[in-house]
């Protein structure tokens, strides 16, 4: 006859609900919170959330990366960060070929570290032309004041008059376990670089408030 252990049994079943929970993920509507409100970017209105829960729709959705990195690569490196979770936003105004985008995103990692990490890695990915050959895109870093822990690359367009051509912007930064990004394309325009300093650091400040 088998004897009963309610002790032994007890003990499993913690075992296997602390599995269940343990891998620490965290929710797509715990993170919209921390993303930047549309109100705080005048004359631009929510279009859409971003669900990235999944590590493929992050990097399909919300990375800006160079034709010269495959999109598996950046799953790699989101993963080897040990992703929590994700979410994103799209920013829009004006309507066809007026019309201009904001994308912004936050992620949780394992650790303030691995934040880091993937904040370098993004940061390296900013620094390559976009091209997968020569193209007129000259990407140069750019400091981001009153923005700790950030990085931010401005890829402005090679020949004609300086300011007068098209940018790519991309910035990134951390707050602890949190990665907080920010890209679009505008005008190289001096006006144009310090609306896109002053927003990242109003994005900081909005990141900073939240709880951990």
């Amino acid at each position: 006859m088998l004897r009963k252990c309610p002790l032994s049994l007890a003990l499993l079943s913690l075992a296997l609900v602390g599995g269940c929970g343990g891998s620490g993920k965290v929710s797509t509507a715990s993170l919209d919170p921390r993303l930047l409100p549309a109100s705080s970017v005048p004359g631009y209105g929510l279009e859409r959330r971003l669900d990235w829960s999944n590590p493929i729709d992050l990097v399909g959705e919300g990375v800006a990366l160079p034709n010269v990195t495959h999109p598996s690569a950046a799953v790699k490196e989101f993963e080897s960060g040990h992703l929590k979770g994700a979410a994103g936003e799209v920013l829009n105004r004006g309507v066809g070929l007026n019309a201009n985008e904001i994308h912004i995103g936050v992620a949780k990692f394992g650790s303030a570290s691995d934040a880091s990490k993937i904040r370098s890695w993004m940061h390296s990915q900013d620094l390559q032309q976009p091209c997968f050959t020569q193209c007129v895109f000259s990407p140069r870093p750019m400091k981001l004041s009153g923005v700790p822990n950030s990085a931010a690359v401005v890829q402005t367009t090679t020949g004609g008059k300086p300011g007068s051509g098209p940018a790519n912007y991309r910035a990134e930064f951390t707050v602890g376990p949190y990665l907080y990004w920010v890209w679009f394309p505008a005008d190289s325009g001096a006006k144009t670089k310090g609306r896109f300093q002053s927003g990242v650091a109003i994005y900081y400040q909005h990141a900073k408030q939240q709880k951990s």
